[in-house]
């Protein structure tokens, strides 16, 4: 570890004494406080002359303690997202998640997704928008509108229209490329995304959601059955050097695809984010997209407070510091990602910790948990057996034995 970087761990050991967790408790596992959820504008059926404003609080980053995060953050002189590019590979973004009306946009998918990253905070009243703020947010389009909306000439997601985009991405200092959408892999999609992690780009993408009937791509998982297992066919999440993020709402892991090359997981709705109407909305559906959007801010958050990391270091701090217990499943991962817990915990502490491809080979589900009191109970087994047949033994003997001592007494 860098003389600074220890400098700034002894900060942040600091900083957490003001920060109320229960002892051992996973930052997910914290109770957010008492407080209306956002209520507002849907994100993506807001029109221009829709309200601007949103009330109550930011259920997702509730749930994922950014707020406490922030103030770690603040404490050890960074800003949420401070110094670092998160390039938006998607829909068209005009402004990135700055504010303003954009009432020609085709579809808002990729400024909710920008917006759960680096979206503003409402001040009147009060309510968080974007998880890391002071990001840099890049937008890059790679097609018009999601599968199933298009019309006369727009383009849906494909993995040729992908790749092109992620060629085009540039790698400055601390860079994450978002991808909130799903297409089919490619080998030129491989080779883009195997150009981005040389670089030094931490690259994020969602593990799916279940299709509808008809949809046509993944159209065979419409369906779920017992030992689906999508890994092999949702890209970019297929790549072993993508983050690929699932739900961790119970309410809304139903629509999450099973996936064993989940590597973290976020709420995946409940977010603030920006509409196009020039103001602020509410993310009320959840996605595996939205859920890639949020784990981004988050990886935006912790990587603008320990800046010596390399985007590959980065990547075990958010998997080592999960809320899981370090077998992957297949709709989680790891587990939850925890700002709080990833920005207090030293690297040096995450030696030795398994990835998921150790632990999970790709394109097979997740084998059942292992039994860690197996062991215990195959000894609980055989001493019971032995006392039991101690006690067999005891109860033919004892006739004899009273025989023999009343043959004594006479």
């Amino acid at each position: 570890m860098s003389g600074r970087a220890g400098a700034r761990l002894a900060v942040l050991a600091v900083a957490a004494l003001a920060v109320p967790l229960a002892p051992g408790a996973p930052a997910s596992a914290v109770p957010a406080a008492a407080a209306a959820l956002a209520e507002g504008p849907d994100c993506l059926a807001t029109g221009e002359d829709a309200d601007r404003k949103v009330k109550g609080v930011n259920e997702a980053s509730e749930a994922l303690q950014v707020p406490e995060a922030s103030a770690i953050a603040a404490r050890a002189d960074r800003r949420p997202g401070q110094g670092v590019r998160v390039v938006v590979v998607d829909t068209e973004i005009p402004g990135g998640a700055a504010l303003g009306a954009r009432p020609d946009l085709a579809s808002a998918h990729g400024l909710t997704a920008a917006g759960i990253v680096g979206g503003q905070p409402q001040t009147d009243p009060s309510v968080d928008a974007g998880i890391a703020p002071a990001a840099d947010v890049v937008p890059a389009k790679f097609y018009d509108v999601p599968r199933g909306q298009e019309s006369d000439g727009e383009s849906t997601p494909s993995s040729g229209a992908l790749a092109r985009a992620l060629d085009e991405v540039d790698v400055r200092g601390r860079t994450i490329v978002l991808v909130p959408a799903v297409v089919a892999g490619s080998d030129d999609l491989q080779d883009a995304l195997a150009r981005l992690h040389r670089a030094g780009a931490l690259v994020i993408a969602p593990a799916g959601d279940v299709p509808a009937e008809g949809a046509g791509f993944l159209e065979e998982y419409a369906e779920v059955k017992p030992g689906q297992d999508a890994a092999a066919d949702v890209w970019p999440a297929a790549d072993p050097d993508v983050v690929a993020v699932g739900i961790s709402s119970p309410e809304w892991q139903a629509r999450a695809l099973r996936n064993s090359a989940v590597d973290l997981a976020a709420p995946g709705a409940g977010s603030v984010s920006i509409g196009v109407q020039g103001g602020w909305c509410v993310v009320t559906e959840g996605s595996t997209e939205w859920a890639a959007a949020q784990v981004a801010g988050v990886a935006a958050l912790v990587w603008s407070v320990h800046d010596d990391d390399t985007a590959d270091e980065l990547r075990k701090r958010l998997e080592a510091t999960a809320s899981g217990n370090g077998q992957a499943s297949p709709l989680t991962g790891f587990g939850v990602v925890q700002p709080v817990e990833a920005l207090q915990r030293p690297v040096e502490s995450m030696a030795g910790q398994a990835r998921r491809n150790e632990v999970v080979p790709r394109g097979t589900v997740p084998a059942e948990r292992a039994d860690l009191l197996a062991g215990t109970r195959r000894d609980a087994v055989w001493w019971g057996l032995g006392g039991g047949g101690a006690l067999v033994v005891l109860l033919v003997l004892r006739p004899v034995l009273a025989r023999r001592r009343g043959r004594s007494s006479t």
